[in-house]
């Protein structure tokens, strides 16, 4: 396979675009025990599930994204991985937009930074991951050509970047009544 190749390259990148983000996700979360208490108790503030719940709920979403950058790091589990990564981002995609629609103030820890509280980006965001997840699923095998296999990881790497910092380059780049602005309530 080659440049030419375009769905096996959308594959590799996506793989790696994909085993980042988790990385970072999980990471973030990982990184101390204030870290990883601020995610589960903003997994509470979510109200998706019943209170005495929500701690098993959190715990299960961080194991499933350690798991996804597993199974994405070796090749006879990279189906598996993008599978896995498919259905927890639908799951997320889902939850992080009934709270938004439910005008509930709850944070987005998810790359372990300060609390940016859910709004449509992030429903965005996550639906965008979903698709990548959804491209590269029936092509992950690997590029076998030097070139554009690097440039599929690079490009994997360059995406997830910007995806792990989407918060601060809104807040770098948008005007100041939108970086502030509560979401509208959609639907209560």
């Amino acid at each position: 396979m080659d440049i030419t190749d375009p769905l096996a390259f959308a594959g590799t990148a996506g793989r790696v675009l994909l085993g980042c983000v988790f990385l970072a996700s999980a990471g973030g979360k990982l990184r101390g025990r204030k870290a990883l208490t601020a995610y589960l108790d903003g997994v509470a503030a979510l109200r998706l599930v019943p209170p005495a719940f929500a701690r098993a709920a959190g715990a299960g979403a961080l194991a499933a994204e350690c798991a996804v950058v597993v199974l994405l790091a070796w090749s006879p589990t990279i189906r598996a991985g993008l599978a896995l990564a498919l259905g927890l981002l639908a799951v997320l995609t889902f939850a992080v937009a009934r709270t938004v629609r439910r005008g509930i103030d709850a944070s987005c820890r998810c790359f372990g930074g300060a609390a940016v509280p859910f709004r449509r980006r992030h429903v965005v965001r996550n639906a965008a991951l979903l698709l990548v997840a959804g491209v590269a699923l029936p092509r992950p095998d690997a590029l076998s050509a030097a070139g554009p296999a690097l440039l599929a990881i690079a490009t994997g790497v360059a995406v997830a970047a910007a995806v792990v910092t989407l918060d601060d380059l809104v807040e770098l780049f948008a005007p100041a009544d939108e970086r502030t602005a509560p979401t509208p309530n959609a639907g209560s």
